[in-house]
């Protein structure tokens, strides 16, 4: 949804992203290209005569699946070979090698390479597929297909890329492709910065990252997650070269575990970078920014349009969120390959679309209209960690939104997310380590994360029960946060016919039969407050009858019921962890038949573990003809040690305990 690279732990899935002088360059990403332009004329591939000697020791070193029963494919070769040009200019060449072990794997016979064009050249240099039988067949150049990124929107017709796919796949065969990029230095002449990424979920038998620089060209460097990777470094004979190089051989898969730790923080990636502080990075992008965000008459006219009967400047300021979010298409291109100079407020504000920066742009030149001061904000979405503890680099950012000060309080926006009300933000926007850019000044801040009762949802339900088992239930849904988000985009997306098949689809949930009268699920347009739906079905089999016994189930809402144990092993390798905070409660109250009495209540529960906790309560009427059952589930934040694994694992048992608690009325 949002304007975003790939994190750090989608290297896993791409097999490494590397990163030169702002250029956000996907290895392999596994995306089936689009249909894009017919090809235009290119250098033609190389035709490898037979194995190199690096792929053959791959090769025959390769691990067969039996070793690794969980991987699809082994990561060959991950080379990449960098040259920094004294002038600025970075040429690169890489190459990817796969083992492909299944089915599974054959997305990756899909290459999609995206550059842009208005700073960078590309060119693929060889690609085949080597058989089992161990015959080769190239990718022929005719074969190379330009796509374009964005194809369907004219300002961002530099977004391009090549994609191909590999020939003659079957389990068990080899993809070995190479391509070469140049990099011209037009953004930030004379720096350089990259990261790159060295193990994965698969198995790796090489990666390599080899990079030649000026002597007197002053780099830091970075590894993360393991203190023993450390580069080789040479310098030329002549003095004027020095060469860098980092490697990681035969690293074993990565276990994946439910809520482990973000991928930054436990699988080996380094980075480099030549700039002296982040501060350099505000300032140059405040220069590309600022000359963007100058309004015009017809902008002036929208906003005066858009104010004209807002007599607060909250008021002024939602209005303008909600046209920019509402009324302006999102282009959800990454950083780099959509550059990084934002369109010009104007352009975004005539044709009604922009990626993030672009929206992020507009919306602060409206604001400033309006009287109201914001400013441009970086961040990574969906990582939560001290960025700028790291070295200053872009690639850092993958994000872009804006921060306003509005009657002395600080409201964050992001343009790009069209369910969020005025005020609110996107949860993956939520916890990140963000630089607001500001009169050429960057200062780091943290986006607030959502407390728990700002986050989850509530249901009420008033269930009224007949003798023979069936009921009537009533039932109404608010959903805040995170949920309240999702379930309006949702709405947004499909149409009447559909809402009404998804509240019929929830309506026979209650019981076998159930049939549902009538529903309330709004559209989503309405993005002021909780989301809010409700439903009202009759169900034939609600409780399950005996000759004397009614038995019911023990609520409607959250609960054991609706939990399973997501930690079945026996043991655990990483900490759990998790992020968000939230909060869900349900109230359901019984309205007995007539001619029954309440036999049996389950007893109260309070289960406390070391993330999450839940408490149940049921409370009769004076009179006995209702019963009110309340259950709240609490997430809490936190990291627990793989040492104290089988704590979690012990709440989340206790908790299925109650999942088969019943009320049992008997026949008066």
């Amino acid at each position: 949804m949002f304007c975003r690279r790939p994190t750090l732990s989608s290297a896993f899935a791409l097999a490494f992203i590397s990163v030169s002088l702002f250029a956000a360059m996907p290895a392999a990403q596994a995306v089936p290209p689009k249909s894009g332009k017919p090809a235009v004329a290119r250098p033609p591939l190389d035709k490898p005569s037979g194995i190199d000697a690096e792929l053959k020791a791959a090769m025959d070193t390769a691990p067969s699946n039996a070793v690794y029963p969980n991987a699809n494919y082994a990561r060959l070769l991950d080379l990449g070979n960098v040259t920094v040009k004294s002038d600025g200019t970075v040429v690169a060449r890489y190459r990817m090698t796969y083992k492909l072990y299944n089915e599974r794997a054959r997305h990756l016979a899909e290459v999609n390479l995206p550059y842009n064009s208005s700073f960078q050249e590309l060119h693929v240099v060889s690609a085949r597929t080597i058989k089992k039988d161990g015959s080769i067949v190239n990718v022929k150049s005719d074969d190379i297909r330009t796509t374009a990124q964005a194809g369907d929107y004219l300002m961002y017709d530099d977004a391009q890329g090549y994609g191909f796919s590999m020939p003659a796949i079957e389990d068990g065969c080899v993809i070995d492709y190479t391509w070469e990029e140049i990099t011209h230095p037009m953004l930030m002449p004379g720096q350089f910065f990259t990261f790159w990424g060295f193990n994965g979920s698969e198995p790796v038998g090489v990666s390599r990252y080899v990079l030649h620089a000026p002597a007197d060209k002053p780099l830091k460097f970075k590894s993360y997650n393991d203190d023993s990777l450390k580069p080789v470094i040479v310098t030329s004979l002549d003095g004027k070269t020095r060469t860098y190089t980092w490697e990681v051989r035969n690293a074993k898969p990565l276990e994946v575990e439910p809520s482990m730790p973000n991928y930054n923080d436990i699988y080996t990636w380094m980075e480099i970078s030549s700039l002296d502080s982040w501060q350099d990075i505000a300032k140059w992008y405040w220069g590309l920014q600022s000359p963007s965000a100058k309004p015009t008459d017809a902008i002036r006219k929208t906003v005066a349009g858009l104010i004209a009967d807002k007599k607060t400047d909250e008021d002024k300021a939602r209005s303008i969120y909600d046209w920019v979010a509402n009324r302006t298409r999102y282009v959800g291109l990454e950083f780099g390959i959509s550059a990084f100079k934002p369109h010009a407020a104007a352009e975004v504000h005539d044709k009604l679309y922009g990626d993030c920066k672009d929206k992020a742009t507009l919306l602060v030149t409206m604001l400033g209209l309006a009287g109201i001061k914001a400013s441009p904000v970086l961040l990574h979405a969906e990582e939560r960690r001290m960025v700028d503890q790291g070295l200053p680099t872009l690639t850092a950012f993958n994000h872009c939104i804006a921060l306003a000060q509005v009657d002395g309080k600080e409201v964050w926006l992001d343009a790009t997310a069209e369910t969020c009300a005025y005020g609110d933000i996107p949860n993956s926007d939520r916890g990140s380590r963000a630089l607001v850019v500001s009169d050429g000044k960057g200062e780091f801040k943290t986006i607030p994360t959502y407390p728990a009762s700002a986050n989850g949802m509530s249901i009420r339900a008033d269930v009224t029960l007949k003798p023979d088992g069936s009921a009537e239930s009533k039932m109404a849904f608010t959903m805040r946060g995170e949920s309240g988000q999702g379930m309006r985009y949702r709405a947004r997306a499909i149409t009447p016919d559909q809402r009404k098949q998804m509240m019929n689809a929830m309506a026979q949930r209650l019981s076998n039969g159930a049939v549902m009268k009538a529903f309330d699920l709004p559209d989503g347009s309405d993005k002021s407050g909780p989301y809010v739906m409700s439903l009202t079905a009759t169900a034939p089999s609600f409780g399950k009858k005996t000759s004397n016994l009614l038995l019911l189930p023990i609520s409607m809402g959250a609960g054991g019921s609706e939990r399973a144990n997501p930690y079945t092993q026996d043991k655990r390798t990483w900490p759990i962890v998790e992020e968000n905070a939230s909060q869900t409660e349900s109230v359901t109250v019984y309205h007995l038949p007539d001619g029954y009495a309440i036999e049996d209540l389950p007893a109260d529960v309070n289960l406390v573990g070391p993330l999450q906790e839940y408490h149940r309560k049921i409370e009769k009427s004076a009179d006995s003809k209702t019963l009110t059952v309340t259950a709240v589930v609490v997430e809490h934040p936190g990291k627990i040690p793989a040492a104290d694994f089988m704590k979690v694992r012990a709440y989340y048992d206790d908790l299925l305990k109650t999942a088969d608690d019943q009320i049992v009325l008997r026949k008066k």
